[in-house]
């Protein structure tokens, strides 16, 4: 298989939405530049060609099975047990046990004579018919479409009016209650249906995270309206990945995004990020990504000063900040936003318990105001647990570690509430597009 007919199974792939959106935009970015491929991308690859296969595979199947369902309606017509003629595929039928009806046959059928019918055994070859072809329930005689709701509604209104015009406001306000009265018990069934849980019904979905490899490990993408701990020591990639998270969902999936900074500056971050070829003051330009700086500290006549002026007079910590954040989001309909850290935040505060508080606020009010927030804390394997990893419904741990005598950093999923994801340590390779997470 040459590389056209490589990259073009990768886009059908994303067309049936299979495997990592971000891995496989990775794979085809390689595969078209001519450059190499790692071992775990290999496994990747080999995967989703399967898959690929497969879909091809059932297709078939399907086409086949529609074919034979076909045949077999068409040479095998049921006769009525009443009258003997066939049933026609347009009539109507009622079946009881092995036996059928047309259904005008069956209702001329004496009561005893249908309750002899029923206890009749199932015939074997009619289960098995069955299995495969069920047959659609009998339509409701009192079936009704909205058309017929808005045209009868509106007679309804025209009558109403009409007598309210010929006769007194006494007789009229009579006639609307009986009118509106039959209207309700005619339409009840129609008004049910409104309350099925069929209807009402609401599936969490799942956000594209742009990061290659990621996806594949976490079933698929993050929760939507959720918060996520991205933890770790110093040069772990924590900034990175929250960054990348954002660029991707701008660039990506037309998702714009909101980033806090607390500790570093936002020109070097932008500068920082020109190294992975992602343009953020095109974004910004867009209302694509907003940028906020809310360092504690502020420079004025080359000396640093405090600056406390987003936690000065709180009733709440972060209360300040959460408006802000709100705010922001407002402005440019964003649907990420990243923190960036918030374990600077938090020295703020010496009180736990109400640091913990405010932030458990400020993260609700994010969930609420329907964001997909990534939380990143400053955390290693022999600090105490921090306070934000109680509050979020997923942990994402980054570590530096060495593997084969080789430094190398690694992340790993400690917990993704509601999402089936992996639990091992997985490798990460950072090169000219940003950060990849190998198999393990």
């Amino acid at each position: 298989m040459n590389d056209d007919e490589l990259v073009a199974k990768l886009e059908e792939s994303m067309q049936h939405n299979l495997g990592d959106w971000g891995r496989t935009q990775y794979l085809i970015e390689r595969i078209q530049k001519r450059q190499e491929i790692f071992q775990s991308d290999k496994k990747y690859l080999d995967r989703m060609l399967d898959e690929i296969q497969k879909i091809h595979q059932s297709d078939l199947d399907v086409e086949k099975t529609e074919k034979a369902k076909q045949r077999i309606f068409v040479q095998d017509l049921i006769k009525c047990d009443r009258c003997e003629s066939e049933i026609g595929l347009n009539q109507r039928a009622i079946r009881e046990k092995n036996f059928w009806f047309h259904e005008l046959c069956y209702d001329d059928i004496p009561i005893s004579r249908q309750i002899e019918i029923t206890k009749q055994p199932l015939d074997k070859q009619t289960i098995k018919y069955d299995d495969y072809f069920k047959i659609e329930d009998k339509p409701s005689v009192n079936r009704f479409y909205p058309f017929q709701i808005i045209f009868t509604s509106t007679i309804l209104i025209s009558l109403i009016a009409s007598i309210y015009f010929l006769f007194d406001n006494f007789f009229s306000i009579i006639i609307a209650i009986v009118c509106t009265t039959l209207f309700i018990i005619i339409y009840k069934s129609q008004f049910k249906m409104f309350n099925n849980k069929k209807y009402n019904q609401t599936h969490t979905s799942l956000i594209k995270t742009g990061i290659p490899g990621l996806d594949s490990i976490i079933s698929g993408g993050l929760k939507k309206n959720r918060s996520v701990i991205i933890s770790g020591p110093p040069g772990s990639g924590k900034t990175t990945f929250g960054l990348q998270f954002l660029y991707s969902g701008a660039r990506d999936f037309d998702e714009p995004g909101v980033y806090v900074t607390m500790s570093q500056n936002i020109d070097e971050i932008k500068n920082d990020c020109k190294s992975f070829g992602w343009d953020f003051d095109d974004l910004i330009s867009k209302d694509k990504i907003m940028m906020i700086d809310a360092r504690p500290f502020k420079i004025q006549d080359e000396m640093i000063g405090k600056d406390d002026s987003l936690y000065r007079g709180e009733q709440m910590p972060f209360e300040h900040l959460t408006k802000l954040l709100l705010s922001s989001i407002k402005r440019i309909e964003a649907k990420r936003v990243v923190m960036d850290s918030v374990t600077i935040l938090a020295m703020q505060y010496l009180d736990k318990f109400y640091m913990r508080q405010g932030l458990q606020g400020m993260i609700q009010a994010l969930e609420n105001y329907g964001v997909t927030s990534l939380i990143i804390s400053e955390h290693s394997e022999n600090n105490e647990i921090p306070l934000e990893w109680f509050v979020t419904s997923g942990i994402i741990q980054m570590n530096n570690q060495i593997i084969v005598n080789t430094p190398r950093q690694t992340i790993q999923i400690k917990k993704l509430r509601g999402i089936k994801h992996s639990q091992q340590i997985h490798p990460i390779i950072l090169d000219g597009d940003g950060l990849h997470i190998l198999e393990a």
